[in-house]
């Protein structure tokens, strides 16, 4: 049982890591270790800026929305966004802290 869970745990940690990278960017095979930690200690924002990649693409780039990917002044907008009641975005800007949210700007600007 706990082979499996393991197992699960690192295969589902892995696909929300590596899911496509921006042109360029190292994949998680490229000058990284196999440890999912790792891994996320060298893009810490990375799961949390996870939740924008369905509007906003993979690493912010190539999504329906605005493009993240590269972008400086991310923190600034989502502090704009949580006073806004009347848009998705209010509502995802409010789920973060600051910290949270300048872990994310650094991720896009990273992108």
């Amino acid at each position: 049982m706990k082979t499996s869970r393991a197992l699960a745990l690192g295969v589902t940690a892995a696909a929300i890591i590596g899911i496509g990278y921006a042109a360029g960017a190292p994949t998680p095979t490229q000058g990284y270790t196999s440890n999912t930690a790792a891994t996320l200690a060298q893009y810490p924002g990375r799961l949390l800026a996870s939740n924008c990649f369905q509007c906003h693409g993979t690493n912010g780039r190539g999504g329906q929305f605005e493009t993240l990917g590269g972008k400086t002044a991310i923190v600034k907008e989502m502090k704009e966004e949580q006073g806004k009641t009347d848009d998705i975005m209010g509502v995802h800007a409010r789920a973060y802290t600051d910290e949270q949210l300048k872990l994310i700007a650094d991720f896009f600007a990273k992108a």
